[in-house]
């Protein structure tokens, strides 16, 4: 509505109604059954937004007017408020979350909370039972060393890789270590929120029950 001596002006001017009624003292007391109307349009409390985008290839993760990026495919009255919770890279695929709620995303891109994501990763080369086991005991490049991750052969050119941390193209770089070629990566989980059957550039609101669940048993 605009700052503290604005928001007084306008209830002096008798421009905001409360239940149909107009108030024009800037102490009184609203509750959250309360119905605000301000020139005859509802107005709603400030809430923590949290949504779910299935981004495209070809759209990067930031704000910018040189490239196409995720922020011009929502479409959301809290759009300038929305951060992103785990950056993908311009040529990766999938599941992004984004919010306002600054622990929220805190708790996902933070490596000791543990939160689980899922790529979906098509390849050439080969995967052989040394490499899977390398990955899950935590594959170590130069002088890094990456954390115990799940390695899955789905297909005979198409693997899933579960990690617990996101470093700097850390799918990429432990493809290139593992000696596989990469055509495609999709991120298709983060915790317990799934990509589902979202198409590309999509996006829905998570709700309370799956907010709640995310950083359970991810």
């Amino acid at each position: 509505m605009g700052t503290r001596s604005e928001v007084k002006k306008l209830i002096r001017s008798g421009f905001v109604t409360v239940n149909g009624i107009i108030v024009r003292d800037e102490g009184s007391h609203i509750s959250k059954e309360d119905t605000v109307e301000l020139y005859g349009k509802l107005v709603l409390p400030h809430r923590m937004v949290y949504l779910a985008l299935n981004k495209p290839v070809g759209y990067v993760s930031d704000r910018t007017e040189n490239e196409a990026s995720v922020y011009d495919l929502i479409d959301h009255p809290y759009i300038d408020e929305l951060q992103v919770a785990g950056r993908l890279d311009k040529d990766v695929e999938g599941l992004v979350l984004l919010s306002n709620d600054g622990i929220f995303i805190h708790k996902i891109i933070s490596p000791k909370h543990h939160v689980k994501k899922e790529y979906l990763v098509w390849f050439q080369g080969e995967l052989t039972q040394e490499k899977i086991e390398v990955v899950e005991r935590g594959l170590t490049i130069g002088t890094e060393k990456f954390k115990p991750a799940k390695l899955k052969l789905i297909e005979p050119n198409l693997l899933s890789l579960v990690i617990s941390e996101g470093k700097y193209h850390q799918v990429k770089r432990m493809m290139k270590a593992l000696n596989l070629n990469y055509s495609r990566i999709q991120r298709i989980r983060i915790g317990t929120i799934e990509l589902g059957d979202m198409n590309p550039g999509d996006f829905r609101e998570l709700s309370g029950e799956e907010i709640e669940s995310l950083f359970l048993n991810s």
